[in-house]
């Protein structure tokens, strides 16, 4: 019998760890995998901002055209005050501190009424000069009372704010159907029980417009607006609305044979330029153009294009490439008020 010992056999080959090249390929293999992951994750939230953006965009563009619709669906809306038979009128609506209806005739019979609405071309009217207007915008003014009531009691001392009163009782005088006014003791007219002073409804006047800028003036941004200028007592308080709204253009369709229908649709300019004039009492429904800008740029390839946009009758809008995404909206709104008076007829 022959014993082997291990001292007459081939050594043993035992691994103590990894060639140089092992190791190269094997980090140059991570370093694939993990910039896939990273390229996967970028991706994802790169995915993820433009969703948010684009949902941002959404929803900006449909609380505009909720707010439009519900403040111009009102708009000739003058609560109990009889309109048959009456005439109307467009006072300034940058007008404030003295009269915002001016020498209009509210009292008696017949009366002469605030128009409901009124378009202004870019430019006009003069009041939002001053307050970063931008260029080649629309801006329209809306005239109403307020849907709810207010007691002559619960006005407040040195009250500024004009409100309207009616007349519902048969021993106030006739020729006083309705006062004016922003002084309590002017409102004498009383209920239907004859009992006490009849409720008051708010004068409502306002312009819809789009500035450069939410916060304007020194140490601001450039982030284009959608904003309101109300006359609030004696004083035009502007108030920030939507962010990212950069474009307003508005039709107006005139009621030519006193139906109660649009016949035909005409920017503010294009009713200026009628011959006759057109007369914005005559307008029975308001179709409103928009566009809403990402408040941030986009990223990716392929997002932030130059644009051409189709705004109904107002013509076609070119924006350049410049890293902002943005979307059309258009609203149709019919003025219940003006034509359902006339529809009745």
């Amino acid at each position: 019998m022959t014993t082997v010992r291990c001292s007459d056999s081939a050594p043993l080959r035992r691994q103590r760890g990894l060639t140089l090249v092992e190791l190269l390929v094997g980090l140059a293999l991570g370093l694939v995998v993990a910039a896939a992951l990273l390229t996967l994750f970028a991706n994802a939230s790169i995915q993820g901002q433009n969703l948010n953006r684009t949902s941002v965009q959404v929803e900006i563009g449909r609380y505009v055209s909720e707010l439009l619709t519900e403040d111009v669906r009102l708009a000739g809306f003058y609560g109990e005050l009889p309109n048959s038979g009456a005439t109307y009128a467009t006072p300034d609506p940058c007008v404030a501190a003295a009269n915002p209806v001016g020498a209009l005739n509210w009292s008696s019979v017949p009366f002469t009424l605030p128009a409901p609405v009124r378009g202004y071309a870019p430019g006009a009217p003069g009041c939002l000069a001053a307050l970063s207007r931008r260029a080649g915008t629309d801006a329209i003014a809306i005239r109403r009372v307020a849907s709810e009531t207010t007691s002559v009691a619960a006005l407040p001392a040195g009250n500024e704010q004009f409100y309207v009163q009616y007349s519902f009782c048969e021993t106030d005088p006739a020729a006083v159907k309705m006062v004016f006014s922003k002084t309590a003791a002017d409102f004498t007219l009383k209920n239907r029980a004859c009992t006490a002073a009849n409720s008051l409804r708010a004068y409502v006047s306002r312009i819809y417009y789009v500035t450069d800028c939410n916060r304007c003036g020194v140490g601001g941004d450039t982030v284009p607006t959608l904003k309101r200028l109300d006359v609030v007592g004696n004083a035009l308080v502007e108030t920030a609305l939507a962010e990212g709204v950069e474009h307003l253009r508005v039709e107006y369709g005139f009621d030519n044979d006193g139906n109660g229908s649009a016949d035909e649709y005409l920017t503010a300019e294009g009713a200026a330029a009628a011959v006759p004039a057109k007369d914005w009492t005559n307008v029975m429904t308001v179709k409103a153009h928009f566009i809403t800008r990402s408040l941030n740029k986009a990223s990716g390839s392929g997002l932030a294009t130059e644009q051409t946009f189709d705004l109904g009758g107002t013509g076609q809008l070119v924006v350049a490439a410049d890293g902002y995404t943005r979307r059309a909206y258009t609203t149709v709104v019919r003025l219940i008020n003006p034509s359902s008076a006339r529809e009745i007829q």
